[in-house]
């Protein structure tokens, strides 16, 4: 199986699917990172935390300034070269425009009737951004059990991206973290999992 994780920002891909990306690894699974655009100008510094994924893709594109279209023309081969079978994407309704505009290009980019079909797309949560949305009105319907590793590796790489890292109560920390992961395993009768709504899924 092959997994690809749409993040509109270095640090996304973490806060949404951390856990996740790491039970997958652990399971052998090939996971892949795009990320559309940079906040800053060290981006290298991120390079250890990029290369735990089986490949990863840069766009080069700025913080604040995606536009669908562009993004369209740039994710798509990227797409078509990996041909994943479960896609990630953010959230439609975050209150960050850039992950708005990711998101309305992954819905040309994932349309069903192309050569390569997703076989699943599953939509994420970044707190510090999904929970502060007027709309916010992100459903988990779909959750992934996560353990202690999982929750170490999510919080361990997260705290790599030393320019995103907030005060608690922020959630952009590892008590946070920790908090939101078992606040999604109260969700669904597990220590942690992190929640995701699967918007479409052929079985």
């Amino acid at each position: 199986m092959k997994y690809l994780i749409i993040a509109p920002h270095a640090d996304d891909e973490l806060l949404g699917c951390g856990g996740t990306v790491n039970k997958l690894l652990r399971s052998g699974e090939e996971v892949y990172l795009l990320v559309c655009s940079t906040r800053h100008n060290d981006l290298a510094k991120y390079k250890d935390v990029f290369s735990l994924f089986t490949d990863y893709y840069e766009l080069p594109f700025e913080d604040e300034k995606l536009h669908r279209y562009n993004l369209l023309k740039a994710i798509e081969p990227i797409y078509n070269n990996i041909k994943p079978d479960t896609i990630f994407i953010p959230n439609k309704d975050d209150f960050n425009l850039d992950h708005q505009e990711v998101y309305e290009a992954c819905q040309v980019v994932l349309r069903r009737f192309q050569t390569h079909q997703p076989r699943e797309i599953l939509m994420y949560e970044v707190p510090s951004s999904t929970t502060q949305s007027f709309k916010n009105n992100f459903k988990c319907n779909y959750y992934i059990e996560l353990n202690d590793v999982d929750i170490k590796f999510k919080v361990n790489n997260f705290m790599k991206y030393i320019n995103e890292i907030r005060d608690y109560p922020n959630p952009r920390n590892e008590e946070g973290i920790l908090t939101y992961a078992k606040f999604r395993g109260m969700e669904c009768n597990a220590k942690f999992a992190e929640g995701f709504n699967l918007i479409y899924k052929k079985i």
